[in-house]
């Protein structure tokens, strides 16, 4: 296993216990590769990206994503958001979905 993997059981545990403590919010976002490599393009010599959730002034969820300099500081310059939220674009028969 790779430092950036964890195993499918606690990737079950982990989204089971976000789906019963928090029913009825997002359970998760489908982010395109197309994104990912834009934000990499944009900015080559960023360490990473992070994702804030955040809510548009319809009350729809939003995963607004920024790159991340290699002192860990957010690069404010472009800020992305083209994530698709669960519900409505899920993998309904995936068991960090539902559970089964």
């Amino acid at each position: 296993m790779s430092n950036y993997t964890i195993s499918l059981q606690d990737g079950i545990d982990w989204t089971t216990n976000w789906r019963d403590n928090h029913s009825g919010l997002v359970k998760a976002f489908k982010i395109d590769k197309d994104e990912i490599d834009e934000i990499f393009q944009d900015y080559p010599n960023a360490e990473g990206i992070r994702g804030y959730l955040g809510e548009d002034d319809n009350g729809n969820p939003k995963l607004v994503m920024v790159a991340v300099d290699s002192n860990g500081d957010d690069i404010l310059t472009t800020v992305y958001d083209h994530a698709s939220p669960c519900p409505n674009d899920c993998d309904t028969g995936s068991v960090l979905n539902n559970g089964n």
